[in-house]
């Protein structure tokens, strides 16, 4: 069983590379990369935890991308979001950091220190597998959250972060970001942290970002990273354009929320130990969609899993982590 799932897992997801292009406030999606620093590597993640494309994505503090953004005024407490140029395809934790620049945020490179304001990452845990909240019904392509209503006034990178655990082995783990130039406006007195640096706030083996997530089934998780500001909330109903938001803070029910421990399982295959060294080497995947603000829009079409526990081919990422993968899975099964 456990086989079956994890290749209905591995082919929903093997075509669903994105990246962050469009700022969304108040409800409306702004033209893609307008406000939000456009990417060079097309959809491909990044894989080095310690790479500066961790901060903005490849080509996010380059100055001739900053120039040609512009930043957007908003108002402490506004609901503010991204829209994805392609369904979040991969499951895994979804987060925002901000960190205010020492001047205009057009000329930041988000050297100085982040904090995050919103999580959103698992919304069952007793299901085999587990659930996440941005992969409900195969992925997401946007979402929304408030910003804190005591943050101080200024300009900040807005950086909307996914990482993809499909392929959590080490140095595997997919990390897509994008940065939006925000101007922020109120009387905000808050003191936001605990605060991080990029590259600095992860390391691979962390224990969000190093996870075997078919077998044994996981029921535990904590994101990494510092916790949210400022009531270190995590969202397990990720709020989505079209649909009434139950806000930011929504616990697991009870009911929801499984085992305090997972099984036993066979010991891991052992992983890969090359550190990448730059942004993995993904095709620009292009797309021409239109913004979806409808609640069907906003979640990716599901089909049923193929019978067949065969490897899925692809063309994103290399044929010997997909053979890898499978490999793993199989032996586990």
């Amino acid at each position: 069983m456990h086989f079956f799932t994890a290749v209905a897992l591995f082919a929903g997801a093997a075509f669903a590379h994105y990246n962050f292009e469009s700022l969304i406030v108040k409800g409306e999606v702004t033209e893609a990369y307008k406000y939000v620093r456009k990417t060079k590597n097309g959809n491909g993640p990044i894989q080095s935890v310690n790479s500066t494309d961790i901060i903005c994505n490849n080509g996010g503090i380059d100055d001739d991308i900053m120039d040609a953004t512009e930043t957007f005024t908003v108002a402490a407490g506004d609901e503010v979001g991204f829209k994805m140029n392609e369904y979040i395809g991969h499951p895994g934790p979804l987060s925002v950091y901000l960190s205010k620049a020492p001047a205009a945020a057009k000329g930041y490179k988000g050297e100085g220190e982040w904090f995050k304001v919103y999580q959103s990452s698992l919304s069952n845990k007793t299901a085999d597998p587990m659930q996440w909240a941005s992969f409900i019904g195969g992925g997401v392509r946007n979402f929304t959250f408030t910003l804190p209503a005591d943050i101080p006034a200024g300009e900040y990178l807005m950086r909307g972060e996914h990482i993809a655990l499909h392929s959590a082995d080490l140095y595997q783990a997919q990390f897509y970001m994008g940065c939006a130039q925000i101007k922020v406006t109120g009387s905000g007195a808050g003191t936001p942290g605990p605060t991080v640096k990029f590259p600095g706030a992860y390391v691979p083996t962390d224990p969000g970002i190093l996870v075997n997530m078919y077998w044994p089934p996981l029921r535990q998780y904590t994101a990494p990273g510092p916790a949210v500001w400022p009531n270190n909330c995590d969202d397990s109903t990720t709020n989505v354009l079209g649909k009434p938001s139950d806000g930011d803070c929504t616990p697991l029910e009870d009911s929801a929320k499984g085992d305090p421990v997972s099984p036993a399982a066979p010991p891991a295959v052992p992983a890969a130990s090359t550190d990448p060294t730059g942004p993995a080497a993904d095709q620009p995947a292009p797309s021409a969609s239109a913004n979806a603000t409808s609640v069907a829009a906003n979640y990716q079409p599901t089909t049923a899993p193929s019978a067949a526990p065969v490897p899925v081919p692809s063309t994103d990422c290399s044929k010997k982590r997909a053979l890898r993968r499978h490999t793993r899975v199989r032996k586990h099964a």
